[in-house]
């Protein structure tokens, strides 16, 4: 019997485990199953809350594919938990072991990035469509500070370049140095590890993007002002001997309302502060 094809996006309960780590940098494995699934990606029910851009890894409980995704956005909350848009980073890869129809072709959508405010037209994915839909923005990659911006519709004109803006120019009345000029002055890492950020008697974990010997990037739920003095400790390990650096607070961007990107640079050279205890 030949297998039923389904129009994407088709509403599909597939049990799925996945593993990832949290707004508080913990890593988790939780057992769940997808709301709708799409060609590149799905929506998924989850008890714990995540940032947009967060890498997971997903396994198909009933075939044991896994791959790797990227979460595009929150779209709603339930009553049993949150409802993320991931993206499959390998598209081409079979994780849902369903025959789907091809995409329907869209007409591109224009949107605005809330920072530089350039306007793009751009074929969106269906997960985005669904995120877009939902929260009347959706979070991308914008060239004006080199990382994920939000982006909302817009009925503007498309513009032909996008402005590259400094971190002079960002609301607020702290100044800073020029992102690029701060980002691009020591080679930066990727990684994804635990960090955990000391302020005003309190200690947060955070999740560290990348890292250069200049400073770091990191994640929290956390909101830290342009210019704060902080001491961090990354990579942080809980309950172990950790190194805590000072350092200053040189960008902030907001994914959403629970979620902060943060830039540091640090005060001095790592490896001359106290130990935490």
């Amino acid at each position: 019997m030949a297998m039923q094809i389904l129009t994407s996006p088709a509403a599909v309960a597939l049990q799925i485990e996945v593993v990832g780590a949290d707004l508080d940098g913990q890593q988790y494995m939780e057992r769940t199953q997808t709301l709708t699934i799409t060609r590149d990606g799905a929506t998924i029910l989850l008890a714990n809350k995540l940032a947009p851009e967060s890498e997971l890894i997903i396994r198909n409980v009933l075939t044991n594919e896994e791959a790797p995704v990227r979460v595009v956005g929150h779209i709603r909350e339930e009553a049993s938990g949150h409802v993320y848009g991931v993206a499959l980073m390998d598209p081409s890869v079979d994780l849902w072991g369903v025959v789907l129809s091809p995409s329907k072709s869209r007409n591109p959508t224009i949107i605005e990035c809330s920072r530089c405010h350039v306007v793009k037209s751009v074929p969106l994915t269906e997960i985005e469509m669904m995120i877009l839909e939902s929260k009347r923005a959706v979070t991308r990659r914008c060239e004006c500070t080199n990382s994920s911006t939000i982006w909302k519709l817009t009925t503007r004109d498309v513009s032909v370049e996008p402005r590259r803006i400094s971190l002079r120019e960002m609301p607020g009345p702290e100044s800073a140095l020029p992102l690029a000029q701060e980002r691009r002055k020591d080679k930066r890492t990727a990684v994804n590890s635990a960090a955990c950020i000391r302020h005003g008697g309190q200690e947060k974990v955070a999740v560290c993007e990348d890292m250069s010997r200049g400073g770091f990037r990191f994640k929290s739920r956390e909101k830290y002002a342009i210019g704060t003095r902080i001491e961090a400790a990354v990579p942080y390990v809980h309950a172990t001997i950790n190194i805590f650096v000072p350092g200053q607070i040189v960008y902030h961007q907001e994914l959403s309302a629970t979620s902060h990107r943060h830039g540091v640079r640090y005060s001095k050279k790592p490896g001359k502060s106290e130990q935490n205890r």
